[in-house]
């Protein structure tokens, strides 16, 4: 049996739809909080909760692979707690092999994103875990654009306008991500890895202009600003986004774009390619898909 954890979450839903093209629905099972919400998944749901230890070892029961999906971010500050504790349910229920979504370069010491020790702490408790083990370091996905910069105002006025740095990030989409961690899971393998997962490039604020403009077929170029501080990025951020989601979090987005800048998530990998047998979906592709949203201040 496959068992993926969050399967109401968005890496770990879209993990499961991956798997059932590589394996048969009746040998994967989807563990969460909220059975209701993955029950047209057409798999085994299985109701579990970090927050519950006994109930982890019983929806990892029959488990010859665990894909743990990283908590979400109302978990900030005891993620590694909570993912320690999935790790041994795993091995009390027997699971011969762990994968853990975790962030590129969670790793490397001195990292300034605050949501990365969390990160490298897990990882580090996996390793000690006994349990054979892959870790999947993802980079970022091209959401938290769509989120964080004015890209709707960008192609309407023509100028994509920043108001701090613009480092590369090799953006990479959920759907890519999960179906790497899929492929993962379905073939086994990778024992003891850390395996980095990317888009096909590392890219900038004036790449992402160039991909406004592909996907849009309105011109849209860069226009780099100084860099804001926390109130007035705070400020420019949808009401919807600042309502919902933990301030913690919010702060993480803030630090992600100086991290960028500095380098911390420029990297490239042939991951998808190499597992999935098909290209990684670049930025402009992932735009076209966003057509209607980046357009919906111009068009009807």
């Amino acid at each position: 049996m496959y068992v993926v954890t969050g399967a109401s979450g968005r890496f770990g839903r879209l993990a499961v739809e991956r798997l059932r093209e590589r394996v048969d629905a009746s040998s994967i099972i989807a563990v969460t909080r909220t059975p209701d919400r993955v029950a047209d998944l057409g798999v085994v749901v299985r109701q579990g909760d970090f927050t519950d230890p006994a109930s982890l070892t019983a929806a990892f029961d029959g488990a010859e692979r665990v894909l743990v999906s990283a908590t979400g971010a109302r978990s900030l500050g005891r993620r590694t707690e909570l993912h320690r504790t999935a790790f041994e349910a795993a091995a009390k229920a027997g699971a011969g092999h762990v994968l853990y979504q975790s962030m590129v370069r969670a790793g490397e010491p001195g990292h300034p994103l605050s949501l990365m020790p969390e990160h490298g702490a897990t990882e580090r408790a996996l390793a000690e875990s006994g349990v054979p083990f892959t870790v999947v370091r993802l980079n970022v996905e091209p959401d938290v654009l769509l989120m964080t910069l004015p890209l709707a105002e960008a192609v309407a006025s023509g100028t994509l306008a920043t108001a701090h740095g613009s480092g590369h990030v090799g953006w990479v989409t959920w759907e890519d991500s999960a179906e790497v961690g899929a492929a993962l899971l379905a073939a086994g393998g990778h024992e003891g890895q850390y395996v980095d997962v990317s888009g096909p490039a590392a890219l900038d604020h004036g790449d992402v202009a160039e991909a406004l403009t592909e996907a849009t077929g309105r011109p849209v170029t860069h226009e780099p600003g100084e860099s804001s501080d926390w109130d007035t990025y705070l400020a420019r951020l949808p009401r919807a986004l600042t309502s919902s989601v933990p301030e913690q979090a919010l702060r993480a987005g803030f630090e992600f774009w100086t991290c960028a800048e500095a380098g911390w998530f420029d990297v490239v990998t042939h991951t998808v390619p190499r597992l999935t047998g098909r290209p990684a979906t670049s930025l402009a592709a992932f735009f076209t898909a966003h057509r209607a949203q980046l357009l919906g201040r111009t068009e009807a």
